[in-house]
């Protein structure tokens, strides 16, 4: 006769959400172009694009054959072999750089292309310090938390200085680097007075210092431009982007200039992910559409009718470029009180670290047609409370 074994209880996992985000009050159920349809079948015009990574709408036909294509053909490879992939992106994204020889390094987010340019220039100078400026937003992990304003945790991993918008105080020959965001999105759509850029690059030349621009919101066409380097006519010695890069699918770039990246060796790099073919397939298209004829000049169409929404309802004036905008409001309004507003009109807008500023970041594939919602709708809306 045998005995049973004997029972334990099972045991039961229980999981929650990581409360990080305070989600809006809306049921997605799918996605198309500029529109976000809910499950009960209303219709949202999305301005706010996934924070500047919708560059070609949702659900794009092309990008989606061409991730289908490749997935098939090969969906992941080790940075050890090399892929066709690699060899297209290489060739869509020059056509957009700016003037000069640049090299390029693939990784999976803003965060750690602004990590990688932080390093190569702390690595080529033999410098320890970086200067970034008040109001900034660059990542969270370590090395870009650290030139993040407001918001560093931990022990920070090399020195840093923080100057105020417009100042190029203290760029001598103990920095490293100077990093900064061509047009500040996080903290309200800040633009550049003019000459600005201008007058960093010639104290980075001065001191020896690297100049990075932080294009992962600016880049990619967002600006009416291929980057901000061209729209501003000041060019840096490293660039990073990632976001709209892919289209909706995960990468950073980490772009540098041949004579930055000379100074150091490939080996202080790596990454499993990044420079995957499913990736660059995807950002080898966008890259493409970007430089398409008529792609950029509607860029600057939509920018043209969002503008219109100065002096419309609590709208006081219109800051930033192309299509990453910032909406001033009137003193005492609230941002968060018109993006609720606008919401119940059916257009998705975000907000910033400005109460003040509602923030606008849609597809570039946005038409003039259907930016005008947003002026129109804030002419009907009645006084905020």
């Amino acid at each position: 006769m045998t005995t049973a074994a004997p029972t334990t209880p099972a045991l039961v996992a229980h999981l929650v959400e990581f409360p990080a985000y305070k989600r809006l009050p809306i049921e997605i159920a799918s996605a198309e172009g500029c529109e976000l349809i809910l499950r009960d079948g209303r219709r949202i015009l999305d301005l706010y694009g996934g924070h500047c990574v919708n560059t070609l709408g949702a659900g794009d036909a092309q990008l989606g054959a061409v991730l289908q294509k490749q997935w098939q053909e090969l969906s992941f490879a080790t940075n050890l072999l090399d892929h066709a992939p690699r060899a297209r992106f290489m060739e869509a994204f020059a056509r957009n750089l700016p003037e000069g020889s640049w090299q390029v390094f693939c990784s999976n987010s803003g965060a750690e292309a602004n990590e990688n340019a932080l390093k190569l220039a702390l690595k080529a100078t033999g410098r320890k310090r970086v200067i970034s400026f008040h109001g900034a937003f660059h990542g969270r992990t370590a090395a870009a938390n650290a030139v993040t304003d407001g918001k560093a945790w931990g022990t920070l991993p090399f020195e840093v200085s923080r100057l105020p918008w417009n100042s190029v105080t203290g760029i001598d020959d103990g920095v490293a680097a100077v990093i900064i965001e061509p047009i500040q999105s996080l903290a309200g759509v800040v633009d550049p007075p003019p000459g600005f850029l201008g007058a960093l690059r010639v104290a980075c030349d001065a001191a020896g210092a690297a100049l990075i621009f932080d294009e992962v919101q600016t880049g990619n066409g967002r600006l009416g431009a291929p980057w901000a380097a061209q729209f501003y006519g000041v060019t840096p010695d490293l660039f990073s982007t990632a976001k709209g890069a892919g289209g909706g699918i995960p990468i950073g770039l980490t772009v540098v200039s041949d004579e930055w990246a000379a100074r150091v060796p490939g080996s202080i790099m790596g990454s499993t992910f990044g420079g995957g073919p499913l990736a660059l397939a995807a950002a080898a298209h966008v890259a493409e559409r970007i430089a398409a004829p008529g792609f950029l000049h509607n860029v600057r169409e939509g920018s043209a009718v969002l503008r219109g929404c100065a002096r419309l309802g609590p709208v006081r004036r219109v800051r930033g470029e192309g299509l990453l905008l910032g909406l001033e409001l009137e003193e005492g309004a609230s941002a968060v009180a018109l993006r609720d507003a606008l919401l119940g009109q059916g257009i998705l807008t975000g907000t910033c670290d400005d109460p003040r500023v509602l923030r606008l970041c849609p597809p570039l594939t946005l038409t003039p047609a259907q930016a005008q919602r947003l002026p129109d709708a804030l002419a009907a809306l009645p006084p905020l409370s």
